[in-house]
């Protein structure tokens, strides 16, 4: 009887050290997801960022070349007008096209700022929700391996009494 008593304790000895081993490396499993997706989302965040400020570049210079060529447009077309009767009409048809050019222009760029802004804010605001909601996720995970680990040890295998 005594030889069966010990080997019951050490077969329960066993098995509680094989479920304590496995789910030190399941919470260590899990520690090690969680982290790579942390890496994952800060990498692809920090992708979208450079994306759009890359995209925000991209369309300023546009404008700004849009507004070059308008500018130039209107200088030649007030070359070519034929009923300007004198230099100093010519003069000043080129100070009212150029303010007003000016004035338009400004308010595109104004709009275009505000607008960069806004997505900025926008995708900012974006990324911290992901990340708000990846964290509370890799709580609820490593709070569940945890949970799982202290309603395991002994469930699966009921010790044997004879």
């Amino acid at each position: 009887m005594d030889l069966i008593n010990e080997q019951n304790v050490e077969w329960t000895s066993l098995v509680q050290r094989q479920l304590t081993e496995m789910n030190v490396l399941r919470r260590q499993h899990t520690k090690e997801q969680c982290e790579t997706l942390r890496l994952l989302l800060d990498e692809t965040q920090k992708t979208q960022m450079k994306e759009l400020t890359e995209r925000q570049a991209k369309e300023k210079k546009e404008l700004e070349l849009s507004q070059v060529r308008q500018n130039i447009e209107d200088s030649k077309r007030l070359g070519s007008e034929k009923n300007i009767r004198n230099k100093s009409d010519l003069d000043r048809r080129v100070r009212e096209l150029k303010s007003n050019n000016t004035k338009k222009f400004v308010e595109e760029r104004k709009r275009q700022i505000l607008k960069h802004e806004r997505d900025t804010g926008n995708l900012i605001k974006l990324h911290e929700t992901q990340k708000t909601t990846l964290l509370a996720e890799i709580d609820k995970m490593l709070e569940y391996s945890l949970n799982y680990q202290d309603e395991t040890p002994m469930a699966r295998f009921p010790s044997s009494s004879v």
